[in-house]
């Protein structure tokens, strides 16, 4: 039934509009479906733009967590080397 509501949607969105400027050609009386599929094209737009600034949001928190993580570990490799240093041999 979703897959089904979904397609409706679509197809309602893809409709052609009215132009209300024109006032030569006589108005047609828009159908009562109308008014809703504008309302929850409405919601669906507001609901979609909030979404993705969370997702943005979330994506910077865990942007900043792994930059600091690698600083840290910069820090810490720094210090302690992983080979030690080989002294010259002397022949």
């Amino acid at each position: 039934m979703v897959s089904l509501g979904t397609i409706l949607y679509i197809m309602a969105r893809l409709l052609p509009r009215i132009d209300d400027t024109e006032t030569s050609v006589p108005t047609m009386k828009t159908h009562w479906t109308m008014e809703y599929i504008e309302k929850f094209d409405k919601w669906v737009k507001s609901w979609w733009e909030k979404t993705l600034r969370r997702v943005e949001i979330m994506i910077l928190k865990l942007d900043n967590i792994i930059r600091n993580k690698l600083t840290n570990l910069k820090k810490n490799d720094s210090q302690k080397t992983v080979f030690p240093k080989e002294e010259e041999k002397s022949e």
